[in-house]
């Protein structure tokens, strides 16, 4: 597992295969999070300046759903998950296998991304959609 600096991470966060997670710099990873890589090939890529508050799960795999063979018997599916630099996901987000979410996107809390998010959106909802996007401020940062 490779963690950028100034990254902080809560210590009851779960990893499953991190030498496929790569994590930025300056993320924040919180309370009762899990990143969940894949057994052989799903990789998780955090970007730069990233909020996971508690609770988000992420996985790049899952269980196929062929009929008439017991899911737990199937090959999983492992795809690759990107979240680009200054996201914040909201609670209990759950980001599913082969979900890209662009750089400054920010999801709303328990929501579900099964498809990609473009950049500087706000998301929301099961599964999460687009419903706003990330203004310019022209007010100075409060202190």
């Amino acid at each position: 597992m490779r963690i950028g600096g100034g990254s902080g991470i809560a210590p009851n966060v779960s990893f499953r295969n991190g030498e496929r997670i790569v994590v930025g710099d300056n993320c924040h990873i919180g309370e009762r999070c899990y990143l969940w890589a894949g057994d052989s090939t799903g990789r998780i890529q955090i970007g730069n300046r990233v909020s996971l508050a508690p609770g988000v799960f992420i996985t790049a795999s899952d269980y196929r759903f062929v009929a008439g063979i017991p899911f737990r018997e199937q090959a999983k599916k492992e795809i690759d998950v990107v979240i680009g630099s200054d996201v914040w996901l909201g609670t209990g987000v759950v980001v599913t296998a082969g979900t890209n979410i662009g750089d400054g996107c920010i999801v709303g809390a328990g929501a579900v991304v099964t498809r990609d998010l473009p950049a500087g959106s706000i998301a929301v909802g099961i599964p999460a959609r687009p419903v706003g996007v990330r203004q310019e401020s022209s007010q100075p940062p409060e202190k």
